[in-house]
């Protein structure tokens, strides 16, 4: 994370990484969609970077995807949210549900990371001219440094990031479904 000096001319703060590991049998698509849909729900646009399929070994596949979604909150800043999932030693497995149906699964290790910023001026607006840098410095420094770090700042990172973490843990049925801020106010 940047430290606060930093941020007076690089207009973007950014949040820890938050992990998931987990080992066993998982629905990857439905995962997928979980994903895709929760950051719909909250007004992202959603950008697959890039999918990456290694050769598969003795054990299995590895499978690379990296998404990022954007959201324009307001004129001057916008949220980046950042995942990656990887998976290893992934291989396809019939599954019977509690149903009698079966379905294909897979079966491996995976590694999420979510992470994310709060991007001010992202449209560029202040920086074309050496007069309006100095300007965005001061506005960042001294009018919207309390709210950026307190607010926009909060939001996203207890709003977004850790509930796409708790989301990610309820799809692979992990033991910890429920995050500590689910019953926040939302008040500003």
């Amino acid at each position: 994370m940047k430290k606060p000096e930093d941020f007076i001319h690089n207009a973007e703060l950014g949040t820890p990484i938050v992990y998931v590991q987990y080992k066993g049998i998982l629905d990857m698509q439905d995962l997928y969609e979980s994903i895709a849909d929760f950051l719909r729900q909250k007004k992202f646009k959603l950008y697959e970077k890039q999918q990456r399929l290694r050769k598969p070994g003795p054990f299995g596949s590895e499978i690379l995807y990296q998404f990022e979604a954007k959201r324009k909150v307001e004129e001057y800043y916008q949220w980046i949210v950042n995942v990656n999932i990887e998976t290893f030693d992934m291989h396809d497995i019939d599954v019977v549900l509690k149903d009698g149906t079966k379905k294909k699964m897979a079966k491996g290790r995976i590694w999420v990371q979510l992470f994310g910023k709060v991007e001010t001026d992202y449209e560029k607006v202040w920086e074309k001219s050496a007069f309006l840098a100095q300007l965005k410095s001061f506005y960042n420094k001294y009018i919207i440094r309390k709210r950026l770090e307190s607010y926009w700042w909060d939001e996203m990172y207890y709003k977004i990031i850790m509930s796409l973490h708790a989301l990610i843990q309820q799809r692979l049925k992990m033991t910890s479904e429920g995050f500590e801020t689910r019953h926040m106010a939302g008040v500003r």
